[in-house]
């Protein structure tokens, strides 16, 4: 390394001082490269990345050991948040050291595939020698000595042992025996250990044990009690964001990691993290504020709303900026955007105040109001600007130190102030005209702008005539499709679905077997005689009538067991509904999709007629071959296949809709444009405690405790009465009653009923649990799903549909000038096809699993 010229000073230093303040293990050395501020002596090199690079090339021959490079105070803020040195630390968690070493070692390899993955670096958990001392219990036996005597031996002479004690006065100290230093480095002076024997004789310690060096683990690392072992990366050439991005994406795909093992990302994509979360907070603070001082100033909502476009306006301005300039969304450049916001609404409240102030002074006319201010006031916004931007350049432009946090942030400022001060100029004034006028109108409430309306309703009026009249023929050749928005597409199929018939006849079902409850038991009629003979009358009963089994005291449990059972009817019903629902959306949802695939189809087949034609013409006049207009024919071809595959596809997604609906007419979808619904994820909304299912395995559950109450009540008596008019002895007018009770004194089988009741509820239960834990790992792999969705469609919105939409139009004005031929235009074109089918595919992704997620979470809202 001293032999580069930009090198001044290099210090190492390795090893753990005696109190180990420092953390750094005793295979890591620092070293110090103190590099030359004369940029005069800067030969070999013209920057510090480009010097990083050819020491690297250097030492690489230096074998088994791998370097890092990084600044002093970024090492140690790093090793002090992280536990690693680099910026990112990927971290692999679980229990067996030999497979997180095995793991480890691949997921290095993966991350050394990444592109901008620079000094990858993987913790070093192994390969420590150590003296291991393993018994052979067969000669301790033969000599008669025992593991703990052993044990004394080994720990007395490395550790020390207590052998007595010396009192010094009042004072008493123990005495600690152990080897002596040079006899703990050599493991010969541990073989020849001498070991007393019960027999009085002396056998060396190799006698009966086998000691060897053998590796043992250099250091456990631990987070949070977990054994761990992590790869440090450094990031050269990219943002942080889009490279772990990508680690997480190969990682996900190329390493399987074992139950119990998974992967955290540490470093300054955490800090990222944690960073932009707070930015979700506080911009939209810092943009309220600003609006809130803003009507402070002008004390008008409509004149405030009118400066705040300056808002939008200016962040086209950064991101602009950002996206020429090659740099990623940073932190910085987050702090650059709420600055820019503060600043862009400057020249907006200067040009508004000198429009209130001229019609203030008696200038009525909006035109002349506009035009003297505007000139009045265009050098000042101007020179405000310039003076802004030319203060920031020296940041955008900025090599030293901090020069990384810099540039994001004036980037953003300088393009956001040049979009916004020339766009600020044009739409501000037409936003005032066109307001102002309003407000004249409604003020004067002349004829004249009446007048006006009635010459704009009039063409509008005979144009809805002439379509109403269209329809009207056409209606009487073919049926008019109904459409349908989702909420009115579930209302119908809630009508009509069978299943939810079904569940509302269970719940009726229920609820009359609830009237079952109290049972009087049966109803006896009956005559007889008893007591005669011998030429005796007897005893006659003329009628009796009698009540038997009359069981009241278990009716409670039965009411209360058939409650349950309507319960669980009305979770079976809202199960139906929410899976209806949820189907009829899905099914909502693919016809959008279709009818989004199917616009874009229509849009490609006008660019791709025009493209024939012009091969056409070009091959007719003999500009081209005929190959030209072959290919343009076939990518024709091709679109109208794909306008039919659509057409195809949206009538099979309406088939499916309409057997949801129970009708067989025809059927349509509002039009609108296609986008992704919005789902908010925070830990109240992911639970799963209104998961339908759930929650009918836990109304399950007291559905079998209410059955045990059941079997319990038939240890409870049942009652008879009776009651009888008797002759006796030929002499009427005599009653008999009787009352009586029945106690079951036979239990046994009862018993055993409960006993079955109670193993039933204990196996609803655990079902229940089974059921909560399934539906939890369910929705956390769907949560996880749709975040990664959700990171896609953010790519493509952010700046891919954007590159898409240019590449097309930039393609196409190509092609008509002849500055590319029909093959680069080809390959421009259906680059940009698949971007924007991509985007379709994700949208469509991500709200059917944003429809699973909400039906998972029982917050499926018709």
């Amino acid at each position: 390394v001293k032999q580069f010229p930009e090198v001044k000073t290099i210090v190492s230093r390795i090893g753990v001082a005696e109190i180990p303040t420092d953390p750094m293990p005793m295979d890591i050395a620092d070293s110090y490269v103190i590099l030359e501020k004369d940029k005069s002596k800067w030969t070999s090199a013209n920057s510090k990345e480009e010097l990083i690079e050819k020491i690297q090339e250097k030492i690489a021959v230096i074998p088994g050991v791998n370097f890092v490079f990084t600044q002093p105070v970024e090492l140690r803020f790093n090793e002090l948040l992280t536990g690693v040195r680099e910026d990112v630390a990927i971290k692999l968690y679980g229990e067996d050291l030999g497979v997180l070493a095995d793991k480890v070692q691949k997921i290095a390899a993966v991350i050394r595939t990444v592109p901008g993955a620079a000094d990858v670096n993987v913790e070093a958990t192994s390969g420590l020698p150590q003296m291991t001392v393993v018994y052979n219990r067969a000669k301790m036996a033969q000599y008669g000595v025992t593991v703990n005597k052993l044990n004394d031996y080994v720990s007395a002479s490395f550790a020390g042992e207590k052998a007595s004690v010396i009192f010094e006065g009042e004072k008493r100290f123990d005495v600690v025996i152990r080897l002596a230093k040079a006899f703990r480095q050599d493991i010969n002076n541990l073989k020849n250990l001498y070991i007393d024997l019960p027999s009085g004789a002396q056998v060396p310690l190799k006698e009966v044990a086998d000691i060897s060096y053998k590796p043992g683990p250099m250091q456990i690392s631990r987070d949070n009690t977990y054994r761990r072992i992590s790869v440090g990366v450094n990031v050269r050439g990219r943002d942080v964001k889009s490279m772990v991005e990508e680690i997480q994406q190969k990682l996900e795909k190329e390493v399987k990691l074992p139950p119990g093992y998974y992967v955290t990302y540490g470093g300054s994509f955490e800090n990222l993290q944690r960073a932009t979360d707070r930015l979700m907070i506080v911009v939209p603070i810092a943009l309220f504020l600003i609006f809130i001082l803003l009507y402070f100033a002008l004390c008008s909502f409509s004149q405030s709303a009118m400066i705040y476009m300056a808002v939008p306006l200016a962040a086209i301005g950064g991101v602009f900026a950002l996206w020429i300039r090659g740099m990623p969304f940073s932190i910085s450049a987050g702090v650059g955007f709420i600055v820019l916001f503060g600043v862009a609404v400057l020249n907006g409240l200067v040009l508004i105040n000198k429009f209130n102030e001229l019609k203030e002074s008696g200038m009525t006319n909006i035109k002349d109001r506009i035009y003297e201010a505007t000139h009045e006031r265009l050098r000042p916004i101007l020179l405000t600007a310039t003076a802004a931007i030319m203060g920031f350049i020296p940041m955008a432009v900025s090599t030293s130190g901090g020069a990384e946090v810099q540039r994001p942030l004036a980037t953003v400022v300088i393009g956001g102030l040049i979009t916004a001060t020339f766009l600020t100029l044009v739409v501000i004034p037409i936003l005032y005209s066109w307001l102002e006028s309003r407000k004249e109108r409604k003020n004067n409430g002349d004829k004249i702008s009446y007048i006006n309306k009635s010459k704009n309703i009039i063409p509008i009026l005979v144009l809805v005539g002439g379509l109403l009249s269209s329809s009207n023929l056409f209606s009487q050749n073919s049926p008019i499709p109904k459409t349908l928005t989702v909420g009115e597409a579930i209302a119908m199929a809630k009508q009509n679905y069978p299943s939810l018939k079904e569940s509302k006849a269970f719940i009726e079902r229920e609820q009359a077997m609830k009237g079952t409850s109290f049972d009087m038991g049966n109803t006896q009629i009956f005559t007889g005689k008893e007591e005669y003979g011998n030429n005796l009358p007897g005893v006659q009963t003329t009628i009796g009538i009698q009540q038997g089994n009359i069981d009241l005291l278990s009716g409670f449990s039965k009411s209360k067991f058939y409650k349950e059972r309507i319960k669980l009817g009305e979770k079976f019903y809202v199960i139906n509904e929410q899976q209806l629902v949820r189907n009829v959306m899905q099914a909502y949802e693919q016809i959008n999709y279709n009818k989004a695939q199917l616009r874009f189809a229509k849009k490609l087949d006008s660019v791709y007629i025009n493209f024939r034609e012009a091969a056409k013409l070009r091959y007719e006049t003999g500009e081209t071959g005929e190959l030209e207009f072959i290919s343009a024919s076939s990518e024709y071809q091709q679109i109208q296949v794909l306008k039919q595959q659509s057409y195809d596809d949206i009538e099979i997604a309406k088939g499916v809709l309409k057997q949801y609906l129970g009708i067989d007419g025809e059927i349509e979808t509002v039009e609108a444009p296609y986008k992704a619904i919005v789902f908010i994820n925070n830990n109240q909304a992911t639970t799963v405690d209104n998961n339908p299912i759930l929650q009918y395995a836990l109304q399950n559950t007291q559905v079998s405790k209410a059955n045990i109450g059941i079997e319990k009540s038939q240890y409870l008596p049942k009652f008879s009465l009776s009651y009888g008019k008797q002759i006796v002895d030929n002499a009427s007018g005599f009653n008999t009653y009787q009352v009586g009770i029945n106690i079951p004194l036979w239990f046994f089988p009862q018993k055993s009923r409960v006993k079955a009741a109670k193993a039933n509820a204990m196996v609803a239960e655990n079902q229940y649990l089974e059921q909560k834990a399934v539906v939890e790992s369910r929705v956390s792999q769907l949560i996880k799903s749709l975040e990664k969705t959700q990171k896609t469609l953010e790519y493509y919105e952010e700046g891919a549909l954007l590159l898409a939409e240019k590449q097309m139009e930039t393609a196409e004005l190509a092609s008509k000038e002849g500055e590319i031929d029909y093959v680069k235009y080809i390959t421009i074109l259906n680059s940009a096809i698949r971007i924007k089918q991509s985007h379709l595919q994700y949208i469509n992704q991500y709200n059917l699993q944003t429809i699973e997620i909400k039906f998972q979470l029982g917050n499926l809202l018709p």
